[in-house]
């Protein structure tokens, strides 16, 4: 295999600086994506102000986006696993973090991120009938998510934890290798895994050198 960057950049910094490139290249083109999303479904030619729901309605928004993006990415997601094809030109790309960091979490083929992340968050904007405004907090509320998912660190006190079965450690469990075909659900919860049968127990182990690991549970 051709290593185009050998002799110019070693590997360590290229396994730091890709991930970045990938994350920024990906986000980029999210953004472009959704401006002509809202610009498509707005009414343009209206000069009316939008007028924002009432906070329990952007509550159950919120909840119904959750639950559309959670159903696409699961299948999309479990289906790159089993598509041999995919697997290996798209997806393994993202696997390629066998221990996740944050900058990570969208380290993925583009295609991957139009797919999964791109066609699923158009989606949910569509089926919860949020407003573009609404839409701003809950794509970064999922951003946020996804990157503490992947972030390898479990921190007192953090939310995600304490509300969300589907966490740091969860996600961290389908990073091994051994748990690349389990615990596929992201980024919200785990319904569909434990439907499915794709769930598999894990425990936080406490290190000698400090710090937690997340154990598979074997039968």
């Amino acid at each position: 295999m051709v290593v185009l960057w050998d002799g110019y950049v070693s590997d360590e910094l290229m396994g730091t600086f890709a991930p970045i490139v990938a994350f920024s290249f990906n986000s980029l083109f999210r953004l472009v994506v959704a401006h002509l999303l809202f610009l498509v479904t707005s009414n343009a030619s209206s000069s009316a102000v939008t007028v924002q729901p009432s906070l329990p309605i952007q509550a159950v928004q919120f909840a119904i986006a959750m639950l559309v993006m959670d159903a696409w990415q699961y299948f999309v997601h479990r289906y790159m696993h089993q598509n041999k094809f995919l697997y290996r030109h798209i997806h393994s790309q993202h696997h390629r973090l066998v221990v996740p960091y944050a900058i990570g979490a969208l380290y993925n083929h583009p295609l991957e991120g139009l797919l999964l992340d791109t066609v699923g968050g158009a989606i949910s904007f569509l089926v919860s009938g949020m407003t573009a405004r609404t839409a701003v907090f809950f794509f970064c509320f999922a951003v946020v998510k996804t990157v503490d998912d992947h972030c390898g660190l479990w921190l007192p006190g953090n939310i995600f934890h304490l509300f969300f079965q589907n966490n740091t450690a969860y996600h961290d469990i389908h990073h091994q290798l051994q748990g690349t075909k389990f615990n596929y659900s992201q980024p919200f919860f785990s319904i569909w895994d434990k439907l499915l049968g794709t769930y598999v127990p894990y425990r936080l182990v406490k290190r000698p050198e400090g710090g937690f690991e997340a154990r598979l549970i074997k039968d």
